[in-house]
């Protein structure tokens, strides 16, 4: 293990005590300039049925109020964040009021729906575009193909999907879109206009090919759970519990994790990802050496995983799984490090590996 790294298959500590919360957490909206972004520290909630208050917010009614619940919940079913929930509901809020439209404009006559999308096939049927859940899931899948959406300004993000003039059109609708999510989802959303910043409430600059280290003013293995995220195919593991990463890194992995399991049919197998500074602890003293230094270790930021075989053993170098993450991993911002390389100072660890982002061109 190290840290460096994992050991022993990113201890695989039968008997913790398990916290088995889901986070809910504060959205950080960092605002400020066009190479700002906006961060979400949450994991996008569920609104529920019969939760929809009567009264407007921000004078949007009930029936607009359940539209936008309904693209929330289409977010939730993609595993996206509480920022892609923003991003969807100030959207609908830009295109048609949070209205199910069955006309268009001069621009797009043919336009249709909450989010007017158009008939060219991208958007599927007419019915498909009059649904609320349908046409939210494919606005939110096409966001998903956008490189990089998580580090833009909402309104760039949305303007990636909708193809829209002006970029920074649905900026105005931030602020009524912020405190919708907020009042449907019982997230608390802390708006700024300053710079971005790495600061005690959170906040981070989302990782640019950068090595782990670190962030939101948070010591090493001391992160509240609710600045993490859940990998969604750990919630409950009866052997280990839920694994939580940074929201930027743990978006990466699932992302990469889609892309294995297009190919070998299954989610990406984890055996270790953040480490809580207890956790840091019980490794030493199990490990010795080959264990990181309580409060060194990268996993105690949240930015480190260990994969695992399928029934969560090591996996070594000339497992299909390691030549998989060599040749692709790097596009979804994950490294190997070079201590952990066959020939590096060691520990040799082929399952350790961490998030770095992409460097930004």
């Amino acid at each position: 293990m190290s840290e460096q790294g994992g050991g022993a298959g990113g201890i695989v500590a039968v008997g913790l005590a398990l916290v088995l919360l889901l986070p809910v957490g504060v959205v950080t909206l960092l605002g400020g300039g066009d190479d700002c972004t906006v961060s979400s520290s949450s994991v996008a909630q569920t609104v529920a049925k019969g939760s929809i208050p009567e009264k407007p917010i921000e004078g949007y009614g009930k029936e607009q109020l359940t539209n936008a619940a309904a693209i929330m919940n289409a977010a939730t079913a993609l595993h996206l964040d509480s920022k892609a929930q923003l991003v969807g509901v100030m959207t609908a809020m830009g295109e048609s009021g949070l209205r199910v439209l069955d006309r268009g404009d001069a621009a797009g006559p043919d336009s249709r729906g909450l989010f007017q999308q158009r008939a060219n096939g991208a958007w599927g049927s007419y019915e498909d575009r009059m649904n609320p859940k349908t046409s939210a899931t494919n606005f939110f899948k096409k966001l998903q193909t956008i490189p990089g959406w998580e580090q833009m300004t909402p309104s760039r993000a949305a303007n990636k999907v909708q193809i829209n003039s002006d970029p920074d059109y649905y900026t105005k609708y931030v602020a009524a879109a912020t405190k919708v999510v907020n009042a449907l989802a019982g997230v608390e959303v802390a708006t700024t206009t300053a710079a971005c910043v790495k600061d005690a409430a959170g906040n981070y600059a989302p990782a640019n090919g950068t090595k782990p280290g670190k962030w939101g003013g948070y010591d090493n293995g001391k992160i509240p759970q609710s600045q993490l995220q859940i990998i969604p195919w750990t919630k409950d593991q009866s052997w280990i519990g839920s694994m939580y990463l940074r929201p930027d890194a743990a978006q990466a992995l699932i992302k990469m994790s889609a892309a294995f399991k297009d190919e070998f049919g299954y989610e990406l197998p984890l055996n270790d990802a953040y480490r809580s500074f207890a956790r840091q602890e019980e490794a030493k003293q199990q490990y010795g050496g080959n264990a990181a230094t309580p409060g060194t270790s990268n996993h105690g930021w949240a930015l480190a995983v260990d994969f695992g075989t399928q029934s969560h053993h090591t996996i070594a170098y000339d497992d299909a799984t390691y030549a998989w993450l060599k040749k692709h991993a790097g596009t979804y911002g994950w490294v190997h490090p070079a201590w952990a390389e066959p020939g590096g100072v060691g520990p040799h660890e082929a399952w350790h590996w961490e998030f770095q982002g992409v460097k930004n061109a």
